[in-house]
């Protein structure tokens, strides 16, 4: 059964590569994090940042478009970040960039897969079990001499990981400008302090509008506001950008 990751970009997937290849010794599809692909040309898992392609328009690759009809026989794990850290920060306040985070939440609620789970950004930076929860949802096999790793095993690595996590995204996301907050990795809300108001209701009017009742449900956990004022008229013309 194959396993697939969807994700916006900076949502922890570099995070999860990196507990996969460190606790099962196996490659992760991607720039090489601890295992290069001339050691183990297989993929744990595969991935998308822009599931139903509404950005990159890309069919291969970590921006590869997949299909929800094909999902039969798969494991499907969504990774939600909060809605305004990803406009702020992988979107730049763009909202032709900021279709792939809405496009990923659709694409989760259409795939016909037998197994599918939804993981929070927060949750998996901040909690071992939470990720422990995640590689075993993946059903990711071990290299060859290698155990499954154990929930006390995880949480007893955990700091020490994530440092050295944080210290390798620094060097091969430098021209994305890095971790910022690596100096306080459980500030969650980091990103969107530089938003005002009205960018604020502009990203949530944008989410609002393009998903379903469910599908919106899924950002509960992020305090959605009960109600988003109509757009006006300079609202119309810049939520075209």
């Amino acid at each position: 059964m194959v396993s697939y990751v969807v994700s916006a970009p900076r949502s922890g997937m570099n995070w999860l590569r990196y507990c996969v290849e460190h606790f099962h010794g196996v490659r992760t599809p991607g720039k090489t994090s601890l295992i290069a692909v001339e050691d183990d040309p297989s993929e744990a898992f595969q991935r998308s940042h822009d599931a139903l392609n509404l950005t990159k328009r890309r069919q291969t690759g970590v921006w590869q478009r997949l299909d929800p009809a094909a999902m039969q026989d798969a494991r499907v794990a969504l990774i939600l970040r909060d809605p305004l850290e990803t406009y702020a920060r992988m979107s730049k306040r763009a909202l032709h960039r900021f279709k792939c985070y809405t496009g990923n939440i659709q694409f989760y609620a259409r795939a016909n897969a037998p197994h599918k789970a939804v993981f929070y950004y927060d949750e998996l930076v901040s909690d071992p079990d939470r990720m422990a929860d995640l590689l075993e949802f993946l059903a990711i096999p071990v290299a060859e001499g290698r155990e499954p790793p154990t929930r006390r095993q995880i949480a007893d690595e955990w700091e020490e990981l994530g440092a050295q996590s944080r210290s390798q995204y620094d060097v091969k996301q430098a021209v994305g400008g890095g971790s910022q907050t690596k100096d306080a990795p459980g500030d969650f809300k980091f990103h969107q302090r530089g938003l005002s108001d009205w960018h604020k209701r502009r990203a949530w009017r944008f989410v609002r509008g393009r998903l379903s009742d469910a599908e919106f449900a899924l950002l509960d956990r992020f305090n959605p506001p009960q109600q988003i004022p109509r757009p006006g008229l300079l609202d119309r013309i810049t939520d075209i950008y």
